[in-house]
């Protein structure tokens, strides 16, 4: 029986014995890097296409998350705008002559009522709903044919939103969200 063989005697024997390739391991090695560079490069276009996808539908979902986030400052405005606070006077003020009429329309697109004739958050004042009855009082044209018309809410339809105005309400409206003005 063979005599069993001390663990350092195998590092003693193999410890400096270098393994040695030939030449057969370096081409397959040259071959098999070629292989992977040649794939990174055949990949390439695909990456590059895959991520000009992504971007292409990310991009409406960025613009929704715009509308969105400035709705919500936009609400966030509407809420933090202080309420009116009414006293009552004890000297009577002589009786306001409302506005002459200049027509009446219906809203068929709801939208926002603006205390100014332009876009912008901090302008909202509520929100018109399709079906409501307005008095119109004023009209403005600006550059481009964009049409603004002063009005005021006679009657509302059903509640579609919580921010919906009041019947009385005056403000500003685009005139895309009403009908043709009637006499």
């Amino acid at each position: 029986m063979p005599p069993k063989v001390d663990p350092r005697d195998w590092e003693r024997l193999f410890s400096g014995r270098r393994r040695r390739r030939g030449p057969l391991h370096t081409l397959v090695t040259a071959l098999v890097g070629g292989l992977l560079i040649l794939g990174l490069i055949n990949a390439a276009p695909f990456v590059l296409r895959q991520i000009e996808i992504s971007r292409e539908t990310a991009r409406p979902t960025q613009i929704a998350l715009q509308t969105r986030e400035a709705r919500a400052t936009a609400q966030q405005a509407a809420a933090q705008q202080p309420t009116p606070t009414f006293t009552p006077s004890p000297i009577p003020s002589p009786p306001v002559t409302p506005p002459p009429i200049i027509g009446r329309a219906r809203v068929i697109n709801g939208g926002n009522i603006r205390s100014e004739p332009r876009i912008a958050a901090e302008t909202v004042i509520g929100q018109i709903c399709v079906g409501d009855q307005v008095e119109l009082l004023a009209e403005e044209t600006f550059a481009g044919n964009n049409r603004w018309y002063l009005l005021r809410v006679v009657a509302t339809a059903d509640d579609c939103v919580p921010q919906r105005v009041r019947a009385g309400t005056e403000g500003w409206v685009s005139a895309t969200l009403l009908s043709r003005p009637e006499p």
